[in-house]
């Protein structure tokens, strides 16, 4: 699934290819995958690309917004007459021009143009939400600081780890806890800071969660750096693959940075990569 840095790259290429659309109408060929009234959107325009956590906003002028989660095999595609761009995940499945066998959703533009949403897992959703009603479904609430974020802060994190025995490595995932981190770079952050992935959240130190929150703003801003991760053949919305991949410290690595081999273990259902000698 998708992480904060490829959502991220995601959304500021879509913008610059769809935004002052005009959506003409929406095709939608499994109606699980889209949840609204699209007359409530026919003859709005899309006036900007917003993302909280790992799901995008398209705001539209007429006070609606389409909320859009990739989830694991997600993939967004726009599409004129001179050029095709594609964001999200890949598949041989996706190879056909779009629309395909996995093109779920067609929203149509009053140019011509062409936005797609294929999915074949079907895990992802499309969603109509009037613009007061967002806050409620992805606000402060929902989810909780991104790492970038001013709220994202010392006192915020002792608050989070005092109160929770868990694995610090699921409390970095829990996006209630904070926005946008997944798998991949919680591996990576808890090696920068030398925390082993299933020590208690409530025993780190002050100054332990003083480096865990360098190491999170770390690779979260070389994971958009670099494009993100292309893990699951994920890629940008110019169909270029991220690099964050290339430059992991310990995820899916045989050996750290120092040379010292990586352990593999499992926690909360998901690989967890750790140096024995660091962490």
């Amino acid at each position: 699934m998708p992480e904060l840095p490829e959502v991220e790259t995601i959304r500021q290429g879509l913008i610059q290819k769809v935004k002052g659309k005009v959506i003409k109408d929406i095709e939608i060929k499994v109606p699980k995958l889209f949840v609204g009234n699209i007359s409530d959107i026919c003859g709005a325009k899309i006036i900007d690309a917003k993302r909280v956590a790992k799901i995008l906003e398209i705001v539209l002028d007429n006070n609606y917004s389409i909320l859009i989660h990739l989830k694991m095999t997600g993939q967004l595609i726009y599409k004129d007459e001179k050029s095709k761009a594609v964001g999200g995940h890949t598949q041989k499945l996706y190879d056909a021009e779009p629309p395909h066998a996995y093109t779920y959703i067609i929203y149509t533009f009053s140019d011509g143009s062409h936005l797609y949403y294929n999915d074949f897992r079907k895990f992802g959703w499309n969603k109509i939400y009037k613009s007061d009603q967002i806050e409620k479904i992805i606000g402060p609430d929902k989810f909780g600081p991104e790492p970038l974020n001013p709220d994202f802060n010392i006192e915020y994190l002792k608050k989070i780890f005092s109160k929770s025995g868990k694995a610090v490595k699921l409390v970095l995932m829990d996006q209630q806890k904070i926005a946008g981190v997944g798998n991949i770079y919680a591996n990576d952050a808890l090696y920068w800071a030398g925390i082993f992935p299933t020590r208690s959240a409530k025993t780190l130190s002050d100054e332990e969660i003083s480096k865990l929150k360098s190491a999170i703003e770390k690779v979260i801003n070389l994971g958009l750096k670099y494009g993100g991760s292309s893990e699951n053949t994920y890629v940008n919305i110019e169909g270029q693959k991220g690099h964050y991949m290339e430059i992991t410290a310990v995820y899916q690595k045989k050996k750290d940075p120092k040379g010292h081999e990586i352990k593999k273990i499992k926690i909360g259902g998901r690989g967890s990569f750790y140096c024995p000698i660091c962490q």
